[in-house]
C-alpha cells in the first residue's frame, strides 16, 4: 500500500518496482493521495489524530496518524492503536488487512498474517522535485524510527507494509535502547557521541561525548516548545563543546523540491559548497551496517555462498538472523535478510534533516560524513566554484567609483534594464567594456549598487534562489526557460564531453544521466519533458549576464 502525502503523483509503476511489493494488487486501490487539508478536518473529528499533539504543532502530523486516517477511510485496512509501551516509548500497533478484498480479514493467506498482525510498518521517501537524476530506481527508506513521532511534510511518499518478524524484533531492540539510554541518565537527555568524518583519511573523529541536549525551539512551526530534536543536539555541542557547527536554511529549490528545513553546512570551517557536503547518520552504532547495497541483487544462494567460504561480497550480512546457525546463512535466513535490509538507505541513514527528527529519547550517536563525490553520481555539465578560473571574482572594495543610494537605479540588480553597450562610457573613459552588459562586471567600478551582504556558499546559488527566494531583476538569471532551449556546455565525470553537441540541452541530460520522471520512476536514458523548466543557471547552463556564482559572489560578498 503506497501513499503519497499531500501531493497527487501517479504513483502506480513507483510502488511496483519495490521488489517486495506482493500486496499491491490493484495499483487503483493501493495507492492514493492525502492531502494537508483531508487530515486537517479528520483531526478535528478524531480522538484519536494527531496522536503526539504533544509533540507537534496545530495542524502538523505524524506517519502514525496518516495510517490511523487511513485505517478510517477504507475498509480493507484496520489499525487497532495500543496503549503507549513506556519500555519503546511509542504506541504499538496491529494491522487487519483484507488482501483478497473478500470483505473477510482472513488469518493467514499466501502465508501472511493478516489479522491484528504487528508486523506491519512504514517506510518513506520524501519528494525531490523535478531533475531527480540517479542510478537505479528510487526505492522507499525502511525506517527503525518511531512512526508517531515521525513527522510528514510536503511530497512525502509512505509505503505501509507487512515486515517480517525479525525486522519488528530489530527496531524494537533499537527503541528499547534510546528508552533505556534515557533513564539510566535519570531522565536528562544525553547524546553519548557526535562524530565527523572529515574524508581526510582518518575516519571517524568522536568530536562531542555526553551532550546534554537542551531544547532550542529552533522550529515552532514544527513542534511544541520543548520537543527536542536531533539539531538540538548539535546546537547544545555547540554551546558545551564549542563545536564549530553552521547552518544554512534550505527553501524550495530549483528542483521545486520542498525542503523548508536548515542543513549543516559547515563542521570545523570545513564549507559545503555545490554537490560537497555534509550527510549524516543517527542511531545505534550496533546497527550502522544493518542495510547493505551491491555490487548486484543478491540472490539468497549468494549469501550463503559467501558464508560458507567466509568471504566475498555479500559476506556476513544481517548477522543477528545466523546466530542460530553459527553465523551462517540458511537460504530462508538468507531471504529473509535481503527482503527486508538489502537497500542503500534505511535504518541509521535516511534522508531527513535533523530540524525535522524528534529526538525525546537520546541516540547512541550522530555521525557526519562528508561526501564530495556526488558530481561524479549526478555528472552536472557545469560545475562553477568561486575561484575556479572559469569566470573572474571581483573585489568589490577595490570599487573606484562606487555608487550610493543616490544613484536612480539603486538596488536593481541588472544593470541592463537601463543601461545598454550603445550608451555606456561614450566617451571612451572605460578601457575594457564586455561584449555584453554584464552587471557583474560593472560592479568591479561601481560596487555592489545595494545588494546585501552574501553568507558564504561558494557554487550552485541558483539551487536555493529560485522558488521561494526568488532572484527578482537579475537578467536571464531571472529567467524561467524550457531545458529544450539551453544548449549544454562541459564535461561528465564520465569523459563524455557535451561542448558541440547539436541538439538541446534535454537531449543531452537524457543520453548521458538517468533522469526520474513527476511519480520518480527511472525513466532511463531517456529525453526529459519538452516543456520541462529551469533558470538561466543550472546544472547544464550558466548565464552570460549573471554566471552562477561568479556573479553573486562578486555583488554580494560574504565580508
Amino acid at each position: 500500500m503506497c501513499i503519497d502525502a499531500s501531493k497527487a503523483l501517479p504513483l502506480q509503476q513507483y510502488s511496483a518496482n519495490k521488489h517486495n511489493n506482493a500486496l499491491t494488487r490493484n495499483d487503483a486501490l493501493d495507492i492514493f493521495t492525502v492531502t494537508a487539508e483531508q487530515l486537517r478536518q479528520f483531526a478535528a473529528q478524531s480522538a484519536q489524530v494527531p496522536v503526539r499533539a504533544d509533540l507537534f504543532a496545530k495542524n502538523q502530523f505524524s506517519i502514525l496518524d496518516v495510517m490511523l486516517y487511513v485505517s478510517a477511510k477504507r475498509d480493507d485496512f484496520e489499525l487497532t492503536l495500543g496503549e503507549f509501551d513506556p519500555n519503546l516509548g511509542t504506541y504499538p500497533f496491529s494491522v487487519s488487512y483484507d488482501y483478497d478484498r473478500d470483505g473477510v480479514f482472513d488469518a493467514t493467506l499466501d502465508g501472511q498474517e493478516n489479522v491484528n498482525s504487528p508486523d506491519w510498518y512504514a517506510a518513506f521517501l520524501y519528494n525531490g522535485g523535478e531533475f531527480k537524476r540517479a542510478t537505479g530506481l528510487p526505492s522507499h527508506e525502511p525506517l527503525y524510527d518511531r512512526l508517531d513521532e515521525f513527522l510528514i511534510r510536503d511530497g512525502l511518499h509512505i509505503r505501509i507494509q507487512p515486515q517480517a518478524k525479525q525486522m519488528t524484533e530489530r527496531r524494537q531492540q533499537v527503541q528499547a535502547a534510546e528508552v533505556a539510554r534515557l533513564k539510566a541518565n535519570g531522565g536528562v537527555p544525553v547524546l553519548p557521541q557526535l562524530r565527523v568524518n572529515f574524508g581526510d583519511g582518518r575516519g571517524y573523529v568522536t568530536v562531542a561525548t555526553d551532550v546534554e541536549v537542551k531544547p532550542f525551539n529552533l522550529r515552532p512551526d514544527l513542534f511544541q516548545t520543548g520537543t527536542l530534536t536531533m539539531a538540538d543536539a548539535l546546537m547544545s555541542a555547540v554551546e558545551q563543546h564549542s563545536v564549530d557547527i553552521e547552518f544554512t536554511f534550505w527553501p524550495s529549490m530549483s528542483t521545486k523540491a520542498d525542503v523548508d528545513s536548515y542543513a549543516v553546512s559547515v563542521i570545523d570551517g570545513q564549507r559545503a559548497g555545490g554537490l560537497a557536503g555534509w550527510a549524516f547518520t543517527s542511531g545505534e552504532l550496533d546497527n550502522e551496517s544493518d542495510f547493505f547495497y551491491g555490487p548486484e541483487w543478491p540472490l539468497a544462494s549468494m549469501l550463503v555462498a559467501n558464508d560458507q567460504a567466509g568471504g566475498g561480497p555479500f559476506f556476513g550480512k544481517c548477522p543477528w538472523l545466523t546466530k542460530q546457525n553459527a553465523g551462517k546463512h540458511t537460504l530462508e535466513t538468507a531471504q529473509i535478510c535481503i527482503d527486508n535490509w538489502f537497500g542503500k538507505f534505511g535504518g541509521n541513514n535516511i534522508h531527513r534533516m535533523t530540524d525535522t527528527g524528534i529526538m525525546r529519547y537520546p541516540k547512541e550517536s550522530i555521525s557526519f560524513k562528508w561526501h564530495n563525490i556526488m558530481y561524479d553520481k549526478f555528472e552536472p555539465a557545469h560545475r562553477n566554484q568561486v575561484n575556479d578560473g572559469r569566470f573572474e571574482v571581483f573585489d568589490i572594495n577595490q570599487a573606484v567609483a562606487p555608487l550610493n543610494n543616490q544613484h536612480f537605479g539603486w538596488g536593481i540588480a541588472d544593470c541592463g534594464q537601463c543601461h545598454s553597450l550603445d550608451n555606456t562610457h561614450l566617451q571612451g573613459d572605460s578601457p575594457v567594456l564586455a561584449d555584453v552588459v554584464e552587471p557583474y562586471y560593472c560592479a568591479s567600478c561601481h560596487g555592489s549598487n545595494g545588494a546585501p551582504k552574501g553568507h558564504g556558499e561558494t557554487a550552485r546559488c541558483f539551487w536555493c534562489h529560485s522558488e521561494q527566494e526568488a532572484m527578482v531583476n537579475h537578467g536571464d538569471a531571472s529567467r524561467w526557460k524550457r531545458v529544450a532551449e539551453i544548449s549544454c556546455s562541459g564535461t561528465t565525470t564520465g569523459g563524455t564531453s557535451l561542448d558541440g553537441l547539436s541538439g538541446s540541452c534535454a537531449d543531452h541530460v537524457g543520453k548521458y544521466m538517468p533522469v526520474h520522471d513527476a511519480a520518480d520512476n527511472d525513466s532511463g536514458y531517456t529525453l526529459m519533458e519538452p516543456n520541462q523548466q529551469t533558470r538561466g543557471n543550472s546544472d547544464w547552463a550558466t548565464s552570460q549576464t549573471f554566471p552562477d556564482p561568479y556573479s553573486c559572489a562578486t555583488c554580494h560578498p560574504s565580508s
